[in-house]
Formats: structure tokens, C-alpha cells, sequence
């Protein structure tokens, strides 16, 4: 289960060069509460951004730098999972993406897409389309379950019980059946010429 500590984000939004550092780790549960335009969805933004390098409303990424200062956007999120810590440090202008590990940062050798890949399956467990249905009810853009599409639902289920390999191993199945059914044509069209 993923324990959110920290998230802290500056130059995101509308937010300035002054960071906003929300602190989670003081009580078991947190409710945050504000007017209109008080910055709660932009708290879900930012959060989003830092697991999934993608804003939680629809926003596109360039509009996430703050308009005035137009640079330095950075996200970070401290999280724990089991016994071990996390923290994802984001931004834009620079480009920044590094996930920390107990104090030490994980190898960034990769294609920023692989890093990715990584952050969702080894460590979160969970994709942005799975992050939103479990992790972010009753936001403006949450669809209920059972009003997604068929494949949609099947892929949070495969996250939520980390079953995807299933999936995988029907995809060979259809591949190794088709060929299976273009031999077997095959064979009955020799078949057929012999005769």
C-alpha cells in the first residue's frame, strides 16, 4: 500500500517560485477542504504530474509551468511502500524525472519511457488510468467502474490484483491458435490437390 508523506511543488501552475509543501505523514488521514480555485485539484495535479509525468485534469503539459516565471516547475512526492521510502522529483525547463530509493537515486541510464515503465510496474503497481479509478474518487473526470469500456476495466483489475501476465499469455495464445488454423488451411488445400 502506497503511504504519501510529502508532495511539494513550485513554479506548477498557478503557484510561484515559493514552494507549497503539504505534509500528509502527520495523521492517519488527511481532508482538504477550500473555495473554488483554493488549489485542491491543482494538489491532485501536482501529485499526478510527479507519479505519471501527466497532470490529473486536462491540461497540456507546456501549460503546466507557471506563466510568469515560465520555468523551474518541479514536483516532488515522498511516499513509502512496505519498508521502503520514495521520493519522484519531476519538472519542466529543466526536464527533470528522478525516483529516489532509500536515500539513493535508481539508474537513469534508460529512456525516460522505460523509467516510467519502471515507476509504474516495479514500484506503484498502478497506471495514470488505474491511479484515477482507485486513488482519485470522485473527481471531475472519475468515471465509475462499470461505465468504462470492457478492456478499460479489465486493465485495472489486472493493476489492482497484478494479474496482467494473463493477459499477456492470451495474446500468445491467439497468436499461436492463428497460426495453428493457417497451417491446418494450408494443409487442407494440399489436401485438396492431392485428391
Amino acid at each position: 500500500m502506497i503511504n504519501f508523506k510529502t508532495v511539494e511543488y513550485k513554479n506548477f501552475l498557478s503557484v510561484g517560485s515559493s514552494p507549497i509543501k503539504i505534509d500528509f505523514a502527520n495523521s492517519r488521514s488527511t481532508l482538504i477542504v477550500g473555495h473554488n480555485g483554493s488549489g485542491k485539484s491543482l494538489m491532485l495535479d501536482a501529485l499526478s504530474f510527479a507519479l505519471f509525468g501527466k497532470p490529473h485534469r486536462a491540461i497540456n503539459k507546456p501549460q503546466l509551468v507557471n506563466s510568469i516565471n515560465g520555468k523551474k516547475c518541479e514536483v516532488t512526492v515522498e511516499f513509502s511502500i512496505g519498508t521502503k521510502e520514495y521520493k519522484i522529483v519531476r519538472g519542466i525547463r529543466p526536464n527533470i524525472f528522478e525516483i529516489w530509493v532509500d536515500g539513493e537515486m535508481i539508474n537513469q541510464e534508460s529512456h525516460s519511457r522505460d523509467y516510467q515503465k519502471l515507476l509504474e510496474t516495479n514500484i506503484l503497481k498502478l497506471n495514470h488510468k488505474s491511479f484515477h479509478q482507485v486513488v482519485v474518487l470522485g473527481s471531475s473526470n472519475f468515471i465509475p467502474f462499470m461505465q468504462l469500456p470492457a478492456w478499460q476495466r479489465r486493465a485495472v483489475i489486472e493493476d489492482l490484483l497484478d494479474i496482467s501476465i494473463f493477459s499477456k499469455m492470451n495474446h500468445v495464445l491467439k497468436e499461436s491458435s492463428g497460426k495453428l488454423k493457417d497451417k491446418l488451411t494450408k494443409a487442407e488445400h494440399e489436401l485438396d490437390l492431392i485428391k
